[in-house]
C-alpha cells in the first residue's frame, strides 16, 4: 500500500534516483527487516511503501570504472568502498551505546573515514566529480597537452582518474585529522519523536565551516534513538548536548529531509506530514560540483 502526500514542487522535474548509503546503518530503521521509504514522485507527491535496506541503498555502477574489464569495474567499490563501510560498520556498533572514548586510533580513523565519504559518495556529487575531471582534463582547459597539443583524455583514464580523486579525498589525511580531533560524543534520546535516515543525512553549519575550527560540527543519526556528534570545541560540544532533545531531534531532521536528494526512512508512517514540509527544501553545497563550476567555460 502506498501513500502519497504533496511535497517540494522544485522536485517534480529531478529523476528519481536510489542513493549509495550502506546497509549497516539503514537496518537501524528497519522492522521485520524492511524500513518505510519516502520519496518523491514524479507527480511531485511523496510516495511511502515499505522497502529493504538493500534496494534503498543501492545505485548500479555508480562507482564504476569505465573501461575497465568487467572483473575490474567495480574495484572503488570492491576494494575501497567496502572496506570503508565494513570497517564502520564495526565501529557503529560499539558507538551505538555510547561508547565514544574508548575507541582505539584505528577505530576513530575507520568511523572518520567514513564520516568523510559521506561527503563525496552521492551520485550528486559523483556527478560534479566527472564534470570536475572533464573539465580540468579536457582539450580546452588548457590541462591536458600531448606532443604540444590540447586533447581530451580518453574515456577509461577520465574515468580511472575520476575513482582516483574520489579515492583520495575521502583519504585525506589531514582532513581526517581535523575530523578526529574534534570533540565526539554521541547522544541517545528517550523522547517519542525519532530520528530520520536520508541520502544525505549529515547536519553541518550552514557557514559550512571547515572542519577542525571551533564552530564546525558535524552531525548525523547512527539510529531512531541516537545522534553522532563532532564538534569543533569542548562549549560547542556541551551546548549541543544539552539542547532540549524535541529541538536537537527537529533540528537534525530538518537538514536530514532538507537534504535529501531521493529518499528519506522513517520508522513511523506519521512522519509524512514533516517529510513532505521539508524534503528537498535545502540546497546542499557539493565540494566536486563547485570545482566543476569553477573551471567550467572558457579555454584557460
Amino acid at each position: 500500500m502506498k501513500d502519497r502526500y504533496p511535497c517540494n514542487p522544485n522536485l517534480r522535474t529531478r529523476p528519481l534516483g536510489i542513493i549509495f548509503i550502506p546497509q549497516f546503518l539503514l537496518e537501524q530503521w528497519t522492522t521485520g527487516g524492511v524500513l518505510l521509504r519516502y520519496h518523491c514522485d514524479w507527480r511531485g507527491e511523496i510516495e511511502s511503501a515499505p522497502a529493504s535496506p538493500k534496494s534503498v541503498c543501492f545505485e548500479r555502477d555508480l562507482y564504476k570504472t569505465v573501461g575497465f574489464p568487467p572483473e575490474h569495474a567495480q574495484q572503488m567499490e570492491t576494494l575501497f568502498m567496502q572496506v570503508v563501510d565494513d570497517a564502520a560498520a564495526k565501529v557503529h556498533a560499539q558507538i551505538l551505546d555510547g561508547d565514544v572514548r574508548s575507541l582505539s586510533d584505528a577505530q576513530c580513523s575507520d568511523w572518520g573515514r567514513f564520516v568523510f565519504s559521506l561527503w563525496f559518495r552521492t551520485p550528486l556529487d559523483m556527478r560534479g566529480l566527472k564534470d570536475a575531471v572533464g573539465a580540468l582534463a579536457g582539450p580546452e582547459s588548457g590541462r591536458a597537452i600531448v606532443d604540444g597539443e590540447h586533447v581530451a583524455l580518453p574515456p577509461a583514464a577520465l574515468s580511472a582518474l575520476q575513482m582516483e580523486i574520489l579515492r583520495t579525498v575521502i583519504d585525506d589525511a589531514e582532513r581526517g585529522r581535523a575530523l578526529i580531533n574534534m570533540e565526539w560524543l554521541v547522544i541517545k534520546t528517550t523522547n517519542p519523536r525519532e530520528f530520520f535516515v536520508s541520502d544525505w543525512p549529515l547536519d553541518v553549519p550552514v557557514s559550512f565551516a571547515w572542519l577542525g575550527s571551533n564552530s564546525s560540527y558535524v552531525s548525523l543519526p547512527i539510529g531512531p534513538n541516537a545522534l553522532f556528534v563532532a564538534a569543533g570545541s569542548r562549549s560547542l560540544a556541551d551546548r549541543i548536548a544539552t539542547l532540549p532533545e524535541r529541538e536537537l531531534i527537529m533540528r537534525q531532521n530538518r537538514s536530514t529531509v532538507g537534504h535529501a536528494q531521493s529518499f528519506v526512512s522513517a520508522r513511523s508512517a506519521q512522519a509524512a506530514a514533516f517529510i513532505s514540509a521539508h524534503f528537498g527544501g535545502r540546497t546542499r553545497y557539493s565540494v566536486t560540483q563547485g570545482i566543476a563550476d569553477k573551471y567550467k567555460g572558457p579555454a584557460i
